[in-house]
């Protein structure tokens, strides 16, 4: 199975499940889970359950490089984190059925430099949206034409409806259409509105599937696996992991031909029903799921 690079943010996730209704000004009861998160080292960790020779990049607070790069050693992830004065990101997940409210302080991630890292020798590179922001349009043509070079397709989340609006919808748009594979969820679908703009858009909408649309306009869709769901946090981190598994597996990935592409969205809803079953973002490999 081909190697894939992962590049963008990581988290320590703080996720709370309340048992009732948020009481304002006194207490609620609610189940806390403490682990590492963010969206890019969730897919670089599912993409290690799958089996898939995985490397991920991002950026930490100088202290807690070698403890991160242990943990995601010992899960077969190739860590290669760069530091920063800043502390690691941290995230505070409040889980109130299906929705999820997330207070974000990205922290060392901002610090993330593109500039630094080699693309060669990966079959796909897959790049969280969070990693645009605040970035200049030339930066990101010059990571994307650098990817294009080291003969890897390149695959963007959108990863934030909300950080889209802040950083301004029509500059995001520009820099999310140098991918060659997009994952937007349904709200960010609508509000990109990029079907067309890019070699193939996937869409996940939760537990009612997924959908693929090529530029051409052609389009394939999968039904929803039907399972409890007890945390949505990382499913749509799974999902992205499940599909750029299977793809990368075929040979002639690249053309992106709709039998290959059928076959991995089913692999992601696979993948996106088993992430739901768990509290957390991140598989459990002592459990096996």
């Amino acid at each position: 199975m081909s190697k894939i690079l992962v590049i963008g943010d990581v988290i320590e996730d703080v996720i709370v499940i309340p048992e009732s209704e948020i009481r304002p000004n006194t207490d609620t009861k609610s189940a806390i889970h403490k682990s590492m998160g963010g969206q890019a080292a969730n897919v670089a960790s599912w993409l290690a359950f799958l089996g898939v020779q995985t490397r991920f990049v991002g950026c930490v607070g100088l202290t807690d490089v070698r403890k991160l790069e242990a943990e995601l050693d010992q899960i077969g992830i190739e860590a290669a984190l760069q530091s920063s004065a800043k502390p690691t990101g941290s995230l505070v997940v409040l889980v109130q059925g299906a929705s999820r409210s997330m207070l974000t302080d990205r922290g060392a991630n901002l610090d993330l430099n593109l500039r630094a890292i080699d693309p060669t020798g990966f079959a796909a590179v897959y790049l969280s949206g969070y990693s645009l922001l605040g970035r200049a349009l030339d930066e990101i043509k010059d990571f994307a034409a650098r990817v294009r070079q080291a003969g890897a397709l390149l695959a963007i989340d959108p990863s934030s409806y909300g950080f889209i609006e802040d950083h301004g919808l029509e500059a995001f748009k520009e820099l999310i259409s140098e991918a060659d594979l997009i994952f937007p969820n349904l709200e960010e679908d609508q509000l990109l509105g990029l079907s067309g703009a890019v070699a193939l858009s996937v869409v996940t909408k939760g537990q009612n599937g997924a959908e693929a649309h090529w530029a051409n306009g052609q389009s394939v869709e999968i039904a929803g696996l039907a399972t409890e769901s007890i945390d949505p946090t990382g499913a749509g981190d799974a999902f992205c992991a499940g599909f750029l598994a299977s793809l990368v597996a075929s040979e002639r990935f690249q053309d992106l031909r709709p039998e290959l592409v059928q076959k991995a969205l089913k692999s992601g809803v696979e993948a996106g029903s088993k992430a739901v079953s768990l509290v957390g973002a991140r598989p459990s490999f002592n459990s096996g799921v």
